[in-house]
């Protein structure tokens, strides 16, 4: 018996969508994981690197005990440890710092801080910025 028209309509389609599925697939995993160690970096990324400051290290001992003696989580030491050897940072300042949290949990870890008393909060919105001022 021959395959009827249907048939074929029904395999066609099957086909294109597990097609599209896969593409799709495809371009989100591109899309997701464009910078690998091994690619080469485009011309846009290398001047981003390159804008970016270098990252303040701080040993983990360190950490562990400024949050035992503070009450602070190790992020807000961190973010600390940085306003207090820059004076002065700003939102965008404290992004390139961690760049993984997200601004919300950043704008809480500041609040933090101030209601402690160790950064003062000056500005608002966009022209908001941090200073430091010990306790």
């Amino acid at each position: 018996m021959a395959n009827t028209p249907k048939k074929e309509n029904h395999v066609l389609s099957t086909i294109l969508t597990l097609g599209g599925f896969f593409l799709g697939a495809f371009l989100i995993t591109k899309l997701t994981h464009q910078e690998t160690p091994d690619a080469p970096l485009s011309k846009e990324s290398t001047a981003k690197k390159k804008e970016q400051k270098p990252e303040v290290k701080i040993e983990e001992k360190e950490i562990e005990t400024e949050e035992k003696i503070l009450g602070l989580n190790a992020r807000q030491v961190n973010i600390l440890k940085v306003v207090k050897e820059k004076g002065i940072v700003t939102p965008k300042d404290l992004q390139a710092l961690a760049p993984d949290v997200s601004s919300r949990t950043l704008r809480r870890d500041m609040d933090v801080l101030a209601k402690e008393k160790y950064i003062s909060q000056k500005g608002s919105t966009k022209s908001t910025f941090y200073k430091y001022i010990g306790r």
